[in-house]
């Protein structure tokens, strides 16, 4: 350029990307407001997150949250297939599925620090391999000293810095729609049993106020009612076939269409649906079924 003056828009390429055409990290050029355009542009060249076209991250509270992966020994482990841990914090508690049985533990959160106190659950025997995610998510739950959103995902991490648990955003069903699969249910006798190995109990609510499913070796098919929280369920029908194999499956339809009769109240969390009855007492836990 004539007159011996310096270009300034090659000046502040060179100081921005350093003379081999790379990013100088920390280097910062003093221009002009009508050289922001190239600076912004730069900027991105180099890494940097234009503000105007990063998306916010979801919050921690109130969000519905799926486990996709658990630290096993040091590393990353992805949940098995078939296998649902979530997680729900909200009000100052952490609730949700922990494989197979549910839990619930106190929380407090300043900034990004998050810490979980004593977890408090159900007590049912998991089956594997949900029994082996459950007892591997439940000791890095109460690992976590802080947690950062991304997108649509949560990281939760130890004192150390090391990513514990990895969730996304759950796509959280609704009552009327889903197929819901039985993962426990209560025997009439105070307790909840989980299902028997081989058997698929099954529940489908349908708009037009129909419930149906498979009872493990029957199909059955009835009436309900849903207003708010508030749940009626029956009388249920059933077909008529004698069923033998696995051992317990015809005891467990009957406690289970007995259990779906007592059921007054609903909620759905996260991908986990439970009956309860009038003291509260949980009668049928369910699981959405993908797809």
């Amino acid at each position: 350029m004539a007159h011996g003056r310096a270009d300034p828009v090659g000046l502040t390429r060179a100081r921005i990307f350093g003379p081999s055409g790379r990013c100088a990290a920390g280097r910062w050029p003093n221009v002009r407001a009508v050289l922001l355009p190239l600076v912004v542009l730069s900027l991105v060249a180099c890494g940097q997150t234009d503000p105007s076209t990063a998306g916010a991250a979801i919050p921690l509270e109130g969000t519905g949250w799926t486990l996709l992966s658990y630290d096993e020994g040091g590393s990353a482990t992805d949940v098995p297939a078939g296998v649902s841990v979530t997680a729900r914090f909200s009000d100052g508690r952490v609730s949700g599925v922990s494989g197979c049985n549910r839990y619930t533990a106190e929380y407090t959160v300043a900034g990004e620090t998050l810490e979980i106190g004593p977890v408090a659950g159900t007590l049912m025997a998991c089956p594997e391999p949900a029994g082996s995610v459950e007892t591997a998510y439940l000791a890095a739950l109460a690992r976590t000293a802080t947690f950062q959103t991304t997108g649509s995902e949560l990281a939760l991490t130890d004192a150390d810095g090391q990513t514990v648990l990895t969730f996304a955003e759950a796509n959280e069903p609704t009552l009327v729609g889903a197929t819901w699969s039985a993962t426990g249910v209560n025997n009439g006798q105070e307790a909840v049993v989980s299902m028997v190995a081989g058997t698929e109990v099954t529940a489908e609510f349908a708009d037009d106020g129909t419930v149906s499913g498979s009872g493990g070796c029957n199909t059955y098919t009835g009436t309900y009612t849903a207003e708010g929280e508030a749940l009626t369920v029956g009388p249920l029908a059933t077909t008529l076939t004698a069923c033998s194999e696995p051992e317990g499956v015809e005891q467990q339809e009957a406690q289970f269409l007995a259990a779906m009769e007592r059921a007054t109240t609903y909620r759905v969390e996260g991908t986990t649906l439970e009956l309860r009855d009038d003291e509260g007492a949980l009668q049928v836990s369910f699981q959405a079924v993908d797809g």
